[in-house]
């Protein structure tokens, strides 16, 4: 493990709470972590051979020609082993917020049992999955939660679990009965917090991305000093990366079956700064546009392709984007999540214990699914 780095971080694809902001549909948070001397030099570089403007590299504007692109395509070569990056599809994040704030207050004192199942990921995926396809219910149910988690306005919370269920899938009729039953969990869940202060931020991304980035770079690194562009987010809470100054023990989350850091050991608060006067961050911001251009399926020019190649290579644990493998009908998985979602509904709309039993009612389905007679069955 090195002794030190400074870390530049920025990001692209910044719309705060509105997650469903149609231009702009990845969020992508980059760290780089570079010399001054050699940040300076590089960013001098790129802006004399490719003729900047305003003396500033600008991710944004330079992946909008192809130019522009070259210029990026450059300073990720010259970056390589030096960046790490957070992508998001916001859509999905939002879906995974749902989640988070509906049915985990419910489920809170066996969340790992649920968490150990993927059964976060079937329902976000479910709910994506209607949200993108042919869901107008899901659209509308999507933009009344984005609105209560933005506004902390409760009259929002009310419609959203008075909307009719006419027309809606199977799938969509559990959640929202699961949803509507358990409306009492959600409101004490959130009361006092969104709205105001880091509250305000509830759906936002940055300091999420920010914390598993530096996670990331503190296993490589004994101590980081951070510098990050002026962010709102960032500016509303600091306290949980405050705790990190001079945090020297390692601790890591078992999630699923990944270990993940959670710890890292700062020098000082996070330094929020003018992207003008640090060229590493201006270099982090050249990455995460790379990245967020890359990941929006709208591009397919060569550079696009080309960055995605190197997503395996720099895109951290972090990162969240649906993957279909999770509500595949054909794997135990998904028939075991899609039982214990029916199984939830049924208890919420019977006001039954939603805990009494669950780990041997998921014990018995997974047996169930295994059985030589469900297998008849499927054949």
């Amino acid at each position: 493990m090195k002794e030190h780095a400074n870390v530049y971080f920025d990001e692209s694809g910044f719309t705060g709470n509105r997650l469903l902001d149609s231009q702009q549909p990845i969020f992508s948070y980059a760290a780089v972590v570079i010399d001054d001397d050699e940040a300076i030099a590089l960013v001098d570089h790129i802006i004399k051979k490719y003729k900047i403007q305003n003396g500033e590299i600008k991710g944004g504007k330079l992946v909008k020609n192809n130019k522009g692109r070259r210029a990026i395509d450059e300073i990720l070569t010259s970056l390589n082993g030096k960046m790490r990056v957070s992508v998001s599809d916001k859509k999905y994040a939002l879906a995974g917020k749902f989640f988070e704030y509906i049915f985990e207050p419910s489920l809170a004192r066996l969340n790992s049992v649920f968490y150990k199942l993927n059964f976060h990921k079937f329902v976000s995926t479910m709910l994506y999955l209607e949200f993108v396809s042919r869901g107008a219910y899901a659209e509308e149910l999507f933009e009344e939660f984005e609105s209560l988690m933005r506004t902390g306005d409760f009259e929002g919370l009310k419609t959203l679990f008075s909307l009719g269920s006419d027309g809606l899938s199977q799938t969509m009729e559990y959640i929202f009965a699961f949803a509507v039953k358990h409306k009492n969990d959600v409101v004490k869940e959130l009361d006092g917090y969104i709205g105001e202060g880091a509250g305000k931020w509830s759906l936002d991304l940055t300091n999420t991305s920010l914390h598993t980035l530096l996670a990331d770079w503190g296993q490589s690194y004994k101590t980081l000093t951070a510098y990050c562009d002026k962010s709102k987010p960032l500016e509303a809470d600091q306290e949980i990366l405050n705790n990190m100054i001079g945090r020297t023990e390692r601790i890591f989350s078992t999630f699923g079956d990944q270990e993940i850091p959670i710890t890292f050991n700062l020098t000082e608060s996070i330094n929020l700064v003018d992207s003008k006067d640090f060229a590493g961050v201006q270099l982090a911001d050249a990455v995460a546009a790379a990245f967020s251009y890359a990941c929006n399926r709208e591009n397919t020019d060569e550079y696009a392709i080309k960055w995605r190649g190197l997503i395996e290579d720099v895109v951290t644990y972090g990162s969240v984007f649906p993957d279909y493998d999770h509500i595949d009908p054909s794997k135990l998985e998904a028939q075991r999540n899609g039982m214990l979602l029916q199984e939830l509904a049924r208890r919420s709309t019977n006001n039954e214990d939603l805990l009494y039993g669950i780990q041997d009612f998921i014990l018995g389905a997974t047996m169930f699914l295994k059985s030589p007679e469900f297998a008849l069955e499927q054949a």
